[in-house]
């Protein structure tokens, strides 16, 4: 009989409670129940990070010889503030077998200090406008195709290397306030109407050659 009830005694007890959180310690949450004050720490499964006076469900399994055990919060139950924040000390990782939506009324904002890497077949962005602060932006692909209104471009210095360069046109102004200089290994410019070249001084020099070939030629 005697072992019986010592067994008893010894037998773990599991409970569950409900209470408020009357202080944070850290990782350590004061909850005040019909039990007592109880210490509890966060359970895994318990995503939403507990505030104070946040009204939860508290649950542990305690020794019956020695009443020491390990008391948890596992879910928050109301809160007086409709704000919540998803807590996780490690990695957490969101796996559906379809698809995954995310709907916010007011905005949304994704934060890292670190890297964010996006990785998918397609990607499609809709939006009335789009900002990019970036001090370096790096691209890399086969192909780009853009369909543009307006495009303006700002900058100190633009480089750029090709193979080849083909541009059409409508219409083409451009002007340089200072130095505009070509170099190239042949030059063919072929204009089906009028040519005109304007300057203060003109200068045109040549090692072998030159040409000028027409119906009529004036000078001066």
């Amino acid at each position: 009989m005697k072992k019986n009830v010592a067994a008893k005694l010894d037998e773990d007890i599991v409970f569950q409670a409900v209470g408020t959180v009357v202080r944070v310690e850290g990782t350590t949450f004061i909850v005040r129940s019909d039990r007592g004050d109880l210490r509890c720490r966060r359970a895994v499964s318990c995503l939403v990070e507990p505030m104070l006076h946040d009204f939860v469900m508290a649950g542990g399994q305690l020794s019956g010889a020695s009443g020491a055990g390990a008391t948890y919060v596992l879910a928050v139950l109301e809160r007086e503030s409709p704000n919540a924040q998803l807590s996780c000390e490690g990695d957490l990782s969101l796996k559906v077998g379809a698809k995954l939506q995310v709907v916010a009324s007011e905005g949304l904002d994704l934060v890292t200090p670190r890297h964010m890497n996006m990785t998918a077949a397609e990607v499609g962005i809709h939006t009335s406008r789009a900002k990019v602060f970036a001090s370096e932006i790096l691209a890399i692909g086969s192909e780009i195709v853009g369909e543009l209104a307006n495009v303006k471009l700002k900058g100190t210095f633009f480089d750029k290397v090709f193979e080849r360069v083909t541009e059409r046109v409508q219409r083409s102004f451009r002007r340089v306030d200072e130095i505009d200089q070509l170099k190239a290994k042949q030059m063919d410019y072929l204009a089906e109407e009028t040519l005109c070249l304007r300057s203060e001084n003109m200068v045109a020099v040549a090692k072998e050659l030159v040409k000028v070939d027409g119906e009529q030629i004036h000078f001066g």
